[in-house]
């Protein structure tokens, strides 16, 4: 029922890692500050050396950690990061007795240093957002004219006649005019998707059956956390009252060392989508084996996540398109068209993600209103289980679970769209991939090796620098 002391250190590291400009601190008096943002910032890896310092028969005086110039974590149960409740979006309790009961706030003892003060850690209940905004979304269906296209995965499948390259009515209709849509009967043949008679991916058969597997919840570090301290996570007070929870982005499950690789052979790329042309990318070893280099960029996750959790707004990278099916849950989409500004839609540069439940708070309702210009009016899509979400390339988007969710999705690279755009994204982002990617167009598909030459020569001609830092066109 509650957290120990190892599995408050697995769920610090990763709240540390996810959101280094919330680990600040109050230097002069070493007292971690809650209701302020502070421009005094520590890099996680002090903050998990000091964490791991209090930790047992390590821990070591206040003498000697002022001798070593380090600050004490900013916790003091564990788990908490100055801001990371800031918000104040969920209930949580009210009373010390309660919170010393549960190891949090004023009543906690586990990783305390002499010179930290106590504070309490309890939350107002915020009725206004709990009902308004997640209630409210995951009853009330978009309106009919943000609502996305509903289509049959089966009847987009079929491929258009006549067409020199052979394109599913999907690609022709959605692809390549870069518009969203929500997909229908796509997981029917799936072992992923829960029925009556399987349990497929629901979260507490993933328990059962990886419980003791750490998983990724970034491509950006390398935290992990097994799945069994995530689901007391999310079952107790600490993933309850937490504003924006942890949720699991793992990029590696697919991987061929991997123990969770046998969940590839449990679910397929619905056939409505055109072939990955990443898959093009030769291997760089001459015997055609893969090696250290053949590595493409990520492209596959599960997603898992409890209420409050999701996605910040942010854009596909490499000019990719994505798909999202829901295995369990209920998940809530914004989807803006390319053109909107981002700095109207809380993009900023340089500033750190907006979570996506402070985001909905913030601008949902501005961004939905009557007075919110035409050409900026987002998609947006209400996602139940079975349902594939299509986000094309190029367009800002958000996600918000409105229920303990898990999801699995791929980002693919589509012929059908700008693919010049793409080709300058990938050897700008990703150039030694962006060379094998181009050797295995010239083996297999020479017409879109023609369009990267074209592409490529004028702008080495025009001096643009993302085609000068690549050179030529070579192939090793």
């Amino acid at each position: 029922l509650f957290l120990d002391q190892e599995e408050r250190y697995e769920i610090f590291t990763v709240k540390a890692a996810e959101r280094p400009h919330l680990v600040a601190y109050q230097e002069e008096q070493h007292i971690p500050t809650q209701a302020q943002d502070s421009s005094d910032h520590v890099h996680v890896a002090k903050a998990k050396e000091a964490l791991a310092g209090s930790r047992g028969e390590e821990k070591k005086d206040d003498a000697e950690h002022s001798d070593e110039g380090r600050l004490p974590p900013p916790l003091v149960d564990g788990c908490d990061l100055p801001g990371w409740r800031r918000h104040r979006l969920a209930y949580a309790a009210s009373s010390d007795e309660v919170e010393g009961m549960l190891n949090i706030g004023v009543g906690s003892t586990l990783f305390r240093r002499a010179d930290q003060l106590s504070y309490p850690c309890r939350l107002s209940r915020c009725g206004d957002f709990q009902t308004k905004i997640i209630d409210e979304l995951a009853v009330i269906p978009p309106s009919a004219e943000m609502d996305a296209d509903i289509v049959d995965c089966d009847e987009c499948s079929q491929c258009n006649a006549g067409m020199a390259i052979p394109a599913t009515r999907f690609a022709i209709d959605y692809e390549q005019r870069n518009i969203p849509a929500k997909i229908l009967g796509a997981t029917k043949h799936w072992a992923a998707m829960p029925t009556q008679d399987t349990d497929g991916w629901a979260f507490e058969n993933l328990v059962q059956r990886f419980g003791n597997i750490a998983w990724r919840f970034s491509d950006v570090h390398g935290e992990m956390m097994t799945l069994s301290t995530y689901n007391k996570y999310i079952s107790t007070v600490e993933g309850q009252t937490d504003d924006s929870p942890l949720a699991i982005y793992d990029a590696e499950f697919g991987d061929e060392d991997s123990p969770t690789s046998v969940l590839l052979g449990e679910y397929e790329v619905p056939t409505c989508f055109s072939p990955d042309l990443f898959g093009l990318a030769i291997s760089s070893n001459d015997d055609g084996n893969t090696g250290d280099d053949d590595a493409r960029p990520p492209y596959r996750w599960i997603l898992i996540g409890p209420e409050r959790s999701g996605t910040g707004l942010h854009v596909d990278p490499l000019w990719t398109n994505a798909w999202v099916t829901v295995l369990q849950g209920l998940k809530r989409w914004l989807l803006f068209p390319p053109c909107t500004p981002q700095e109207q839609i809380g993009m900023i540069e340089g500033q750190p993600q907006i979570s996506s439940s402070i985001w909905f708070r913030d601008y949902y309702e501005k961004v939905t209103s009557p007075d919110w210009p035409r050409e900026w009016r987002p998609v947006e899509v209400l996602q139940y289980p079975g349902e594939t979400v299509f986000v094309p390339n190029g367009w800002p988007h958000l996600v918000l679970n409105l229920k303990l969710t898990v999801a699995v999705t791929h980002n693919y690279a589509s012929e059908f769209g700008p693919f010049e755009r793409m080709w300058r994204e990938v050897a700008t982002d990703e150039p030694r991939f962006a060379r094998r990617w181009y050797a295995g167009m010239l083996i297999n598909r020479p017409d879109l090796a023609d369009r990267v030459q074209i592409c490529h020569g004028k702008a080495i001609a025009a001096d643009e620098e993302w085609a000068l830092s690549f050179g030529n066109l070579t192939v090793n």
